[in-house]
C-alpha cells in the first residue's frame, strides 16, 4: 500500500483522511454531507483531498467507507414494499413482537407501524420440530398461492421465516426455490441465510430489516463504486461494518443491515488505537458529532463487542460493537416544552440547513450556538476560518427561543444546554459502566468528533473520569479508524446438541470456518493470511439471555470445561453471582475471521505557525466570563504542559480546559487533559 484513504460520512459534515505510508504524513478534510445523495458528498470529499495533497488517483491503493445509509433507511421508513412467507398461524410475528417495551409502565405508549402490513403477511402450511426434524411437510401449492397473491399485491422481495429453519432450512430454502420459480420478477430473503440463530420474532425482524436496507445500500454502493472508478482510482471500495472491520460492497449489501453502526464503529476502532498507544487499556469513547453522540467502551486493550443491538425501537441480531447512542450533538436543537423544562435533541439541524450561526436558513437554537455564545468558539477560527459564523443574529434568536421563557441571562442559557447535553452523554456512559459492573472512574475518556473536545472535560467531571485524551485528529478520527480496521466477518449458526458435545461442537465450527474462509477467498485473502477465532454464546439451562465466550483450539473437553468456567466468571462479573454447579449449555457457535490492516506511522507535522492566538473571553459556570489564553493546537510542542483555562484550537475541532485542569501534549500530538 502507497496511499490509503477513509472517508466517514456524518449527518453534517464527511470527514476524509489520507495517509502517505511513504512519509508517514496525514492529512484530512471536511466537506458538507450532502443529504440525500451522500455519495455526492463522499466524491466531493475524496476530490478535495486529491486535489489538496496532489495525489494522483493511480496512487490511491486503499480506500475504506463508513456509511450511514442503512441507519437513514431504517429511521426514516425508506422501506420498499415487502412481503412476509411463515408458518400457517404465525403471520403476525411482527406485530405480537415480544415481551421487551421501550417503557415498562407507560400505558399510553404507541408502537410503531409493522415493518409488513397484515395483507402482506401469509402463512403456510408445514412446520419442523425444536430438534429440526420435520413435524408437517411443506405445502407447495399453499406456497404458490401466497407468491401469487404477494405478487399480485406488488412485492419487491418476500422475506421468508419459519420456526427451527436454523437448525432445518429445507423448508425456507424450498419456499426460495418456488419464488425463483415464478414469472414475477421478485427477490426473497431467507432467515436461516440471514441470521441462522434462535428467537422467532428477533430472526424475523432482522432479516425483514436487512432486506429493507438491502436496496439502498446497493444502488448507493453502485452509485459510489462508479464515481470512485470515474476518478481513476482503480482500488476496491472497503466498507466498514458494525463489527469494527471492513468487508467488501457485494458482503455490504448481502448482509446490509450490519452497516447500522458503520461510522460509528470506525470511531471506537481509533479511540482504542489512540488509547492503548498511550498506554491506556481501558478506555470510554465519546464520538459527538452534529447530529448525535455515540459511547463506546475498550476495556483491556479490546473493544467490547455484543451480537445484539436496537434501532427505532426494534431488536437487531447482528455482531456488532457495543455502541450507546444519544441525540445529543453540535447541531442539536435546543428547545422550552409546555411545562417550562429545557431538552436537547433529538432532533437535529443538521447540515442543511444547519445551526443558526451557519447562516444558511436555520431558525433553531442548537448547542454549536451556545458553545459559540459562551466563547467557547471563535467565530474567525471556525472550520479553519473557511466558514463565517454569525453572532448577533444568534443570540437574539437564542434570547428569544431559550433565554426568555427560562428566564434567564444568553449565558446562563447557553450554559443550561451545555449542560442538558452533558447529562444526556453521562447518562450514556453510565449505562455501559455503571449498570454493567464497571467502574468509570477507572477509565480514560477519548473525547473526539467536531464537538466532543468540547464537551467532554464536564462529561468526565460528572463521572468522576479524571483523565480524558483529546486525539491529534479528533474532528476526523472516525475516517481514521477506517484506516486502522482489519478486514472482518463474523459467522454465527445455532448449536443443536443438548448438552455440550466437543465433538458436535468441533463439527458446527468446521463449517463455520470453511464458510470464513471462502468469504475471504472472495476478498483475494489466501486462507493463511486468515485468523479465526472461536466463541459460543452460553447460559445456565433455562436462562433466557446469553454471554459470549471465547472457545479454544484444539477443541476437545478440556477446551469444552475451560470455556464453562469463562462463561462463570464473566456471569459472575455482569451479574454479581455465578452458579458454578448448575448445568451450561451453548445456544450459538461463532466464528470470526480476521486479516490484520498495517498500522499507521504517523507523526505530528511539524509547523511554523504561532502556538498563541492571544485570548477570549468565555463563561464558565463557577468563574462567569474569564479572560482565556487560546492555543494552535499542531503547533504545540511535545511535552508541552499548559494550565486552564485554554481554548485549543485546531482543524476541524475546538478543544476547552477548565480552569481546574491541565493540558499535556503526548508523543502522538494527542492532548492529555487531568483534572
Amino acid at each position: 500500500m502507497t496511499i490509503r484513504i477513509g472517508v466517514d460520512t456524518g449527518g453534517t459534515f464527511t470527514d476524509v483522511v489520507l495517509y502517505d505510508e511513504e512519509t508517514g504524513r496525514i492529512h484530512t478534510t471536511k466537506t458538507p454531507s450532502t443529504p440525500p445523495d451522500f455519495d455526492r458528498g463522499v466524491l466531493d470529499g475524496i476530490d478535495d483531498i486529491l486535489a489538496g495533497t496532489d495525489t494522483d488517483p493511480a496512487e490511491v491503493s486503499f480506500l475504506s467507507h463508513g456509511t450511514t445509509v442503512g441507519t437513514n433507511a431504517v429511521l426514516e421508513g425508506d422501506i420498499p414494499p415487502l412481503g412476509l412467507i411463515t408458518n400457517e398461524g404465525l403471520r403476525d410475528v411482527l406485530e405480537i413482537g415480544d415481551q421487551t417495551r421501550p417503557e415498562l409502565y407507560d400505558l399510553q405508549q404507541e408502537k410503531q407501524p409493522s415493518l409488513i402490513p397484515r395483507r402482506r403477511r401469509l402463512g403456510v402450511p408445514g412446520r419442523m420440530r425444536h430438534d429440526g426434524t420435520e413435524l408437517d411437510p411443506l405445502d407447495e401449492a399453499a406456497v404458490e398461492a401466497a407468491i401469487d397473491e404477494l405478487a399480485d399485491q406488488g412485492v419487491d422481495s418476500v422475506v421468508v421465516s419459519m420456526l427451527f429453519s436454523y437448525l432445518n432450512d429445507d423448508h425456507e430454502r424450498r419456499v426460495g426455490e418456488c419464488i425463483e420459480a415464478h414469472e414475477a420478477d421478485i427477490e426473497y430473503a431467507l432467515s436461516s441465510a440471514v441470521y441462522p440463530e434462535t428467537r422467532e420474532y428477533d430472526r424475523t425482524v432482522t432479516t425483514v430489516l436487512n432486506e429493507a436496507v438491502k436496496r439502498n445500500i446497493a444502488d448507493y454502493l453502485g452509485r459510489l463504486e462508479a464515481g470512485v472508478v470515474d476518478r481513476g482510482v482503480d482500488v476496491p471500495l472497503n466498507v466498514m461494518h458494525s463489527g469494527g472491520g471492513v468487508f467488501s460492497p457485494g458482503q455490504a449489501t448481502q448482509f446490509a443491515l450490519r452497516t447500522v453502526l458503520s461510522g460509528p464503529a470506525a470511531g471506537a476502532v481509533a479511540a482504542r488505537d489512540v488509547a492503548t498507544g498511550l498506554g491506556f487499556e481501558d478506555a470510554i469513547g465519546l464520538d459527538m458529532g452534529g447530529t448525535s453522540a455515540d459511547v463506546s467502551i475498550v476495556e483491556n486493550g479490546d473493544i467490547v463487542r455484543s451480537t445484539e443491538g436496537e434501532i427505532n425501537d426494534l431488536p437487531i441480531k447482528t455482531p456488532l460493537i457495543d455502541i450507546n447512542t444519544v441525540g445529543a450533538g453540535g447541531g442539536s436543537i435546543a428547545w422550552v416544552d409546555e411545562a417550562g423544562g429545557l431538552r436537547v435533541g433529538p432532533k437535529s439541524a443538521g447540515a442543511d440547513p444547519g445551526p443558526l450561526c451557519y447562516d444558511r436558513g436555520g431558525t433553531e437554537p442548537t448547542v454549536t450556538d451556545a458553545n459559540l455564545l459562551l466563547g467557547r468558539i471563535r467565530p474567525e477560527a471556525f472550520v479553519a476560518g473557511d466558514m463565517d459564523l454569525v453572532v448577533d443574529r444568534t443570540r437574539e434568536r437564542f434570547r428569544e427561543a431559550v433565554a426568555d421563557p427560562l428566564d434567564e441571562s444568553v449565558e446562563a442559557a447557553a450554559l443550561s444546554v451545555l449542560k442538558v447535553a452533558n447529562a444526556k452523554m453521562a447518562r450514556e456512559i453510565r449505562r455501559v459502566t455503571v449498570e454493567r459492573g464497571r467502574d468509570p472512574g477507572e477509565f480514560v475518556l477519548v473525547a473526539f468528533g467536531g464537538a466532543g473536545p468540547l464537551q467532554a472535560a464536564a462529561v468526565a467531571e460528572q463521572m468522576g473520569i479524571s483523565s480524558v485524551i483529546l486525539p491529534r485528529t479528533p474532528g476526523v478520527l472516525s475516517a481514521r479508524g477506517l484506516l486502522l480496521a482489519d478486514v472482518r466477518t463474523d459467522e454465527s449458526r445455532a448449536y443443536r446438541g443438548d448438552r455440550l458435545d466437543a465433538e458436535a461442537m468441533a463439527e458446527g465450527y468446521a463449517t463455520l470456518e470453511a464458510t470464513q474462509r471462502e468469504r475471504f477467498a472472495e476478498m483475494g485473502f489466501d486462507a493463511e493470511e486468515v485468523t479465526l477465532q472461536r466463541g459460543a454464546d452460553m447460559r445456565y439451562v433455562g436462562q433466557s439471555y446469553e454471554l459470549t465466550v471465547e472457545v479454544d483450539t484444539p477443541l476437545d473437553e478440556a477446551a469444552v470445561r475451560t470455556a464453562v468456567e469463562r462463561f462463570h466468571r464473566e456471569h459472575e462479573r455482569i451479574y454479581g453471582y455465578a452458579m458454578a454447579d448448575e448445568p451450561v449449555e451453548a445456544v450459538t457457535l461463532r466464528v470470526t475471521g480476521e486479516v490484520p490492516t498495517p498500522p499507521l506511522r504517523d507523526e505530528p507535522d511539524a509547523t511554523e505557525e504561532a502556538a498563541d492566538r492571544g485570548t477570549q473571553d468565555v463563561y464558565f459556570e463557577a468563574q462567569g466570563t474569564r479572560e482565556t489564553a487560546v492555543y494552535w493546537r499542531p503547533a504545540l510542542p511535545v511535552d508541552t504542559t499548559i494550565e486552564g483555562p485554554l481554548l485549543l484550537e485546531g482543524t476541524g475541532s475546538t478543544a476547552i480546559v477548565p480552569p481546574d485542569a491541565t493540558a499535556t501534549v503526548t508523543d502522538d500530538g494527542s492532548i492529555l487533559v487531568e483534572r
